[in-house]
């Protein structure tokens, strides 16, 4: 009987999450959301360069201002590229935002993304660090976007049917997701601690709290939206760079990079959210 090792452990745990969690969002996901997103297009525009120009844009100029570890650099990139995370939806619920704009806005970004992010990784990662942006770009296709558009496909086609594997789906989508961070811990814990006094964690805050800031002045007109834009911008797509981190990186150093930075955003975006939701109705965050 062969075991199988931790590395193999963790690329199979979070393929599964990855697949799961994208199949959820899909069936959760309306067709009149996407088309509201769509509709705003001035506010769509400037979604898109925020995340998929911008922020990719300034992590890279952090990276290579400081200097930082090829693999911790590549880590923060990779991240960076990634936009459309899972969470978007759930962090315009926590600020009272536009949840219709979040979830319509998600999709868009993560189709977009199998274009983007194998460019961007190819233009924009260290000169020592290499990817093959076509393989890459067949592992978002074929993790993300597909499962995303199978759930929008049933939830659209066949509700009773949706309706029927979205409760499962979750579950497999959460219970991974704990796995998923007790390997992590178990297995790169060591990877991990080594982050500390390399600077990427002072870089992942201070790219943050730019996003944060990027995504608020670019959100259009209306609370609701500059927060979504706000929240969406910082918290990036967790999952699908994990994934390509576990996969199409040999250097642990990049997991954990992205393990960081994504925790940053995440934690951050929540907090703010959180802060967000206090504000009486119709005055504007500070």
């Amino acid at each position: 009987m062969v075991v199988p090792s931790g590395e193999a452990a963790v690329e199979f745990v979070t393929a599964v999450f990855v697949l799961s969690t994208m199949f959820t969002m899909g069936v959760k996901l309306s067709v009149s959301q996407l088309v509201g997103a769509l509709r705003k297009r001035r506010l769509l525009a400037n979604a898109l360069v925020v995340n998929l120009i911008a922020v990719p844009l300034i992590v890279y100029l952090f990276v290579q201002i400081v200097s930082v570890e090829a693999g911790f650099a590549a880590g923060m990139v990779l991240l960076a590229v990634s936009p459309g995370a899972p969470f978007g939806p759930k962090l315009a619920e926590i600020s009272d935002s536009d949840v219709a704009f979040a979830s319509g806005l998600m999709v868009i970004l993560c189709a977009l993304s199998v274009v983007t992010i194998p460019i961007s990784l190819l233009l924009l990662l260290p000169g020592d660090v290499t990817v093959d942006p076509l393989a890459i770009g067949r592992m978002v296709l074929r993790i993300q976007l597909i499962p995303l558009l199978l759930g929008l496909g049933l939830s659209f086609l066949t509700p009773s049917l949706a309706d029927q594997l979205y409760l499962p789906a979750e579950r497999l989508s959460n219970y991974t997701f704990v796995g998923l961070i007790v390997l992590l811990v178990v297995v790169y814990g060591d990877s991990m601690m080594s982050l500390l006094g390399t600077g990427t964690l002072g870089l992942s805050t201070i790219a943050v709290i730019a996003s944060i800031l990027l995504g608020y002045s670019l959100g259009g007109q209306t609370r609701g939206t500059r927060e979504v834009l706000a929240t969406t911008t910082a918290a990036r797509n967790a999952a699908i760079a994990l994934f390509i981190a576990t996969t199409g990186f040999s250097d642990p150093n990049v997991l954990s990079a992205v393990l960081a930075f994504s925790f940053i955003g995440v934690v951050g975006s929540g907090l703010i959210a959180s802060v967000w939701r206090r504000q009486p109705v119709g005055s504007v965050p500070s």
